[in-house]
């Protein structure tokens, strides 16, 4: 993985590398110097191995969930980057259409066209550069395809025609058993291997396909692996396949012209792209004063695998970072319950001479051997994880990728020094507080009475707290960060609190003030803190901070007012009354020890509240974008290429016995794609892209269209489709050219400047939308946005007359159909599938391609909620840890009670109380704040505008998550319980 949040992999490795060897050094400074101490720390490890084992998978958890994101993030890298070099080859660089706006958006192989002597001049202009060892004009086109002897179609396959005098230059073609195929003597043509398998074909069979509506009769030669020789398109599950250049253009009557021109670089598949910007450069020279520009193809797509790569990964720690979060909270929860636990034993070290520093060292170097076992049990069971979730990658993609695990050393090495530092880091702070302990107190394992004001470090603590709260509000709002304006937000009231504790306030109420000016702050609607905040935007790992925050303030409101919520829970107890005394030791305990008690909340409402944000926000999601009117009103589209053009499609379905008598009416829609336009509003001079779409009268008429934001002067969504329709120079846009509160969109893709989420009105707003290939440009003027929800339209709608004034030809042609009632639209779309084959069209039910979009988005997500379910384990895993040591720390305790009347029963009634207490604090509080977050984020137009619909609870999601939690969480707190109960009394009075 190149780059990691902006930092280089390298980079970061080497800082890891050199924190990891501090580590090391300073705990072998400690086993040189001061070798008792060490041997203190680490003898208590072999003393209780279910203990110690559950601390292990609690300390590697974090390892895990790094190591998981960094192998996935390197799979997905790895998987694009092959894609792109088995598919380009030695092509290195495509001359297209330029679209003006910018290079990379310019790619074309369909459609778009230039004139054959572009590459002749091509040949002429670079004839001798050392780094240029081919150029090979390709005329591509997607043709349908019918076997004849198995009688299989393909709607479309991508008929490529090669120059064979240039071919060689690109390595030539070989055959799927590596022979060599001579392309200059050819008769027939090569198909490739993904066509092959699509028709059942092989050497000998005979394809007919079909060109302006007449049928042409090849032969198979070869089969050929699948390549951009042979029809394969980068990212795309494509099937295609070679003949020479001339027979391509005589089928196609286009006998001067190109799709694109590819050129190969001097080296090797991969060694040739160091060559790309003298290439590209010396190409562009070339091309100067034409349409045309050559793109760095294959350096782009290499670029994009690493980006993709990064995206995942970034996407994985953000929401892994919930799960070490509470990992962290685990570890330093560890150590104050084994301090707690040996706090006499601590005292008679203090007593005897032994320094805090000492203390801190013995601590240490027990977390430490902990550490590097944890960290490396978490590093190996991560691959093993992101290999699970490559598979459930694997079945969403596998269709356009293939999807090939890979771990690297490098990003394991980091995922386990990264896993070893963090660890480190937090047992050293944990071992640094448990050390500071009064002696007398911890020799009579009493606890210290309360400070009626805190010390001088909690008053600098807090002074620190509002410098770095008050600096970060600063640079958020001067750089318009979310991130930092926020936390500032967040991290001021807290340290103000921190400084008046130090003068004696009482803790209770500041603290709980503070917490809850904190939560209002992050539960208030985006528009509302837009009337007096500077404007900010943030990205995903808002959803971090968001959630730490909430969680973190809400647990201090939390044990600072416990006794209320326990009171309820007592008085549940006294309807039984035998158990009463169970239910108050339950909750006396956990009050008495608040910090253990608000980290062990903490965690289960961390973990709790990511799966519940994320569950409601693709259920939400779902409900908008599933609902009927997706598809703008019409139950079925079938696509096709202007290879075949159709004249009359309800004439078409009746000649090609297709049953038109179920079909209640059809439209026409002609589309040019993002990377052949140009479109910007009148008056800026930077061109941008967008999809543009030529519509019919039918398709105004007939479609179900709502506006989320309707120009001025027009009152009703059928006004602005009938003042379309009459009009040629208006138009309207889907919802995608609005900004999403707080997240940037693409720089090169169109967007409004003078509309935002939200707006229900808006100024006409004219636009120039023009063709690069002939500079032809049209101004029209947008009177309308589309309700997110109908994403199955997309891009500019203007009049078709104004499409053909602007673009010679389209890229594809949309039929949309309403059918009759109680009509089976997947079947139908089969029918016409079938029917018209030789036109090249390809139908599908709108609803079905709506729930198979949605049932991807939903698999993504459940992959993403399982990855932070992995934080469930660690608080499952905590609940198991606090159990246990709480029996060994309360051992004279449970004694103490059993001596006083409690049975065996109540003992570990009690126990399981108090975990079902603590547990449910946590589960309700994360479901309570995920909840309000996802209603928040979508109340407030955060993502898209919602229509007016209503926000969905995802009760099934809810109610399992939280059983899962709590059963877990009793289930690992009863075999302590059970031992509790049945410790000896006399032993358990006797127990040092």
């Amino acid at each position: 993985m190149p780059t990691i949040f902006g930092l280089p992999s390298a980079t970061l490795l080497v800082v890891l590398l050199i924190i990891f060897a501090a580590c090391m050094s300073a705990s072998l400074a400690i086993f040189l110097r001061h070798r008792v101490i060490f041997k203190l720390g680490v003898r208590n490890i072999p003393r209780r191995p279910s203990q110690t084992i559950l601390i292990v998978i609690g300390l590697m958890l974090s390892t895990l969930i790094i190591a998981a994101a960094f192998t996935t993030g390197d799979t997905l890298h790895h998987s694009i980057r092959s894609d792109v070099l088995d598919v380009l080859g030695p092509a290195d660089e495509l001359v297209v259409l330029s679209s003006g706006a910018d290079d990379e958006t310019a790619a074309s192989t369909t459609g778009a066209q230039l004139p054959e002597n572009v590459a002749a001049d091509l040949m002429e202009r670079l004839a001798g550069h050392p780094d240029v060892d081919g150029i090979l004009p390709v005329l591509s086109e997607p043709v349908p395809a019918i076997n004849l002897r198995t009688d299989l179609s393909e709607p479309s396959i991508l008929m490529t025609g090669l120059d064979p005098a240039a071919i060689e230059s690109f390595g030539g073609l070989e055959d799927i058993d590596g022979n060599p195929i001579d392309f200059g003597r050819l008769t027939g043509i090569v198909l490739s291997e993904s066509a092959a398998n699509k028709l059942d074909a092989m050497p000998g069979d005979g394809i007919l396909i079909y060109i302006r509506n007449r049928p042409h009769h090849l032969i198979v030669k070869s089969i050929a692996p699948d390549s951009l020789l042979t029809g394969a398109q980068v990212g795309r599950d494509t099937a295609g396949f070679a003949l020479p250049l001339v027979h391509a253009q005589t089928m196609l009557e286009e006998p001067a012209s190109l799709s694109y021109v590819a050129i190969s670089n001097r080296g090797g598949v991969e060694d040739g792209v160091q060559h790309t910007d003298v290439v590209t450069g010396a190409a562009n020279d070339a091309l100067a004063g034409t349409p045309y520009r050559a793109l760095a193809t294959k350096r782009d797509g290499i670029e994009e695998a690493e980006r993709l790569g990064e995206m995942f990964l970034q996407m994985f720690l953000i929401f892994g970072l919930f799960s070490v979060s509470v990992g962290i909270l685990l570890i330093f929860l560890i150590f104050v319950m084994l301090a707690a636990e040996r706090k006499p034993e601590m005292g008679m070290a203090r007593a005897v001479g032994l320094k805090r520093r000492q203390v801190t060292e013995m601590f240490l170097a027990e977390g430490l051997a902990y550490d590097l076992v944890a960290a490396l049990v978490g590093a190996v069971l991560g691959v093993v994880v992101a290999f699970g979730m490559v598979e459930i990658l694997a079945g969403l993609f596998g269709d356009t990728l293939d999807i090939q695990p890979v771990a690297t050393w490098q990003s394991l090495l980091i995922a386990y020094t990264l896993g070893v530092v963090v660890t480190f880091v937090t047992v050293l702070v944990s071992s640094w507080k448990v050390s500071k302990i009064n002696i007398t107190a911890a020799i009579r394992d009493v606890t210290e009475a309360p400070r009626k004001r805190e010390g001088r470090r909690w008053l600098l603590f807090g002074i620190a707290g509002l410098i770095v709260g008050v600096l970060a509000f600063w640079a958020g709002a001067a750089n318009s960060s979310m991130m930092g304006l926020s936390t500032g937000i967040s991290l001021i009231p807290l340290s103000l609190a921190m400084i008046v504790r130090h003068f004696g306030a009482p803790p209770r109420y500041l603290y709980s003030l503070a917490a809850s000016v904190v939560l209002f702050y992050w539960l208030l609607p985006q528009s509302w803190t837009d009337k007096v905040l500077p404007e900010t935007s943030g990205g995903i790992e808002m959803f971090l901070l968001s959630g730490l925050m909430m969680v973190a303030t809400s647990t201090l409101i939390i044990i600072w007012n416990a006794d209320l919520i326990t009171n309820g829970v007592s008085l549940l107890g006294r309807a039984f009354s035998r158990w009463l005394p169970a239910v108050k030791t339950a909750i006396s305990y956990p009050l008495a020890n608040r910090v253990r008690t608000g980290m062990t909340i903490a965690m289960f409402s961390l973990v709790v509240f990511s799966l519940v944000m994320m569950a409601a926000i693709m259920t939400n999601v779902e409900e908008v974008f599933s609902g009927e009117g997706a598809g703008g009103g019409w139950t079925v589209q079938a696509i096709q290429p202007p290879t075949n053009p159709i004249t009359d499609f309800r004439e078409a379905l009746v000649d090609n016995n297709v049953n038109d008598t179920v079909v209640r009416e059809t439209s026409r829609v002609v589309t040019v794609p993002i990377n052949r336009t140009q479109i910007r509003e009148a008056g800026e001079d930077a061109w941008q892209t967008y999809t543009v779409n030529g519509v019919d009268d039918a398709f105004l008429t007939l479609s179900d269209i709502e506006f989320q934001i309707r120009a001025e002067g027009f009152e009703s969504d059928a006004e602005i489709l009938e003042a379309l329709r009459s009009d040629p120079s208006l138009a309207i846009v889907d919802a995608a050219v609005l900004p999403m509160v707080g997240f940037g969109g693409e720089e090169d893709q169109f967007g409004l400047s003078n509309v935002v989420t939200g707006d229900e009105t808006m100024a006409p707003t004219p636009i120039e939308i023009a063709d690069p290939a002939t500079g032809r440009t049209r101004t029209v003027t947008i009177i309308g946005i589309m309700e997110a929800r109908i994403f199955m339209l997309s891009g500019v709608f203007i009049q078709e007359a104004t499409f053909h004034d602007i673009y010679t030809k389209p890229e594809w042609i949309t039929y949309y159909v309403q059918l009759e009632p109680g009509v089976d639209a997947a079947t139908f779309a089969s029918n016409i599938e079938s029917g018209l084959v030789g036109y090249g069209v390809q139908a599908d039910s709108i609803h079905q391609i709506v729930d198979e979009q949605m049932a991807g988005q939903r698999s993504m997500m459940r992959l993403f909620e399982g990855f932070m379910g992995l934080g469930l384990v660690v608080g499952i895993a905590a609940v198991g840890v606090i159990a246990f040591r709480s029996v060994v720390e309360r051992r004279q305790q449970i004694g103490m009670l059993r001596a006083i009347g409690y049975t065996r029963g109540m003992v570990a009634a009690s126990f399981m109380i108090e975990t079902l207490m603590i547990t449910l604090l946590g589960v309700l509080t994360g479901t309570i704040l995920g909840l309000l977050l996802a209603w928040n984020l979508f109340a407030s137009n955060f993502f898209f505008d919602m229509g007016g619909a209503s926000f969905v609870v995802p009760w099934p999601d809810v109610v399992g998550f939280m059983l899962v939690a709590i059963t877990a969480a009793l289930l690992m707190a009863y075999i302590p319980a059970r031992r509790a109960g049945r410790v000896p009394i006399a032993q358990a009075l006797r127990y040092e």
